[in-house]
């Protein structure tokens, strides 16, 4: 079950949307990717483009906020 009402508008964001969305620089994206503080959808295909998956980061950010809020 999730902590949020409402999902996301986006399912699914790529790299460089969620860098101009965040402000963010690429380099950061992909540590943190590789560091698993950003979640992306399972490749099906080696060469497929990496997509962030915007529901597990909305849960996540949404229990954080709980955790902190009480």
């Amino acid at each position: 079950m999730f902590s949020f009402a409402t999902p996301p508008l986006i399912p699914y964001m790529r790299y460089e949307e969620y860098s101009r969305l965040s402000g963010m620089p690429m380099g950061t994206i992909k540590q943190y990717v590789t560091e698993g503080k950003i979640i992306i959808k399972k490749k099906e295909k080696p060469h497929e483009r990496p997509l962030i998956n915007m529901v597990a980061m909305t849960e996540i950010a949404a229990r954080e906020a709980i955790e902190k809020l009480g």
